[in-house]
């Protein structure tokens, strides 16, 4: 693993339709680079879905889904025809080739996901808003603003300052426990930021 920190902008995130055509994602980051969807050991997206239907299937791929906006998003099993209802900030744990039914009771959502290759990845995520120091550790860290704007401050020699806008993100691989946190301050009052983290087995 090579030390990297990485300002991905909104802007230069490029839409691509579900495969099964019920919304559209913009991919944040994969590993390894080069990968495509069939040899990927890990990917994380932004997604918006704006029809209700069925997800697609990711056969040995672990995923976790984070509602970030709209809401509620109704996830029905069919298998079992268990029924989940996440609000905005909630998060579901799933195998990638359990069949779910998306529904849509409020409109359209837009949500963060991972994607980990099984027994080659592991991941979590969650939702920082407030002014923190961000523990890091080794591993991918991918923070990514949501709502409003984060400033991320880091050592001057690894960049200093950086302010994220909504979709904005902060890509840091480390493969060390570094000497410094991450500050994060919100600028907005509605600041909302993933906090994603990814390590290899």
């Amino acid at each position: 693993m090579q030390d990297a920190i990485r300002f991905i902008a909104a802007a230069t995130l490029r839409p691509e339709p579900w495969r099964n055509g019920g919304g559209t994602t913009r991919q944040i980051a994969i590993h390894p680079a080069a990968a495509g969807p069939d040899d990927f050991i890990w990917r994380i997206s932004a997604a918006e879905v704006s029809a209700p239907g069925p997800f697609s299937i990711w056969p040995d791929i672990d995923r976790i889904l984070m509602l970030t906006d709209g809401g509620p998003l109704r996830l029905i099993q069919k298998d079992s025809g268990r029924d989940t209802l996440l609000e905005a900030g909630a998060r579901l744990y799933f195998a990638g080739e359990t069949p779910y039914t998306a529904e849509l009771p409020a409109g359209p959502v837009r949500d963060f996901n991972i994607m980990l290759r099984r027994k080659q990845a592991h991941g979590c995520v969650d939702l920082r808003s407030g002014r923190q120091s961000l523990p890091l550790r080794p591993g991918d860290t991918v923070l990514h603003c949501t709502h409003g704007r984060f400033r991320a401050d880091l050592p001057s020699r690894l960049g200093g300052s950086r302010v994220l806008e909504a979709g904005d993100t902060l890509h840091l691989t480390l493969d060390y426990i570094p000497a410094f946190t991450l500050n994060l301050t919100p600028l907005e009052p509605e600041a909302r930021l993933v906090d994603a983290r990814i390590n290899l087995f």
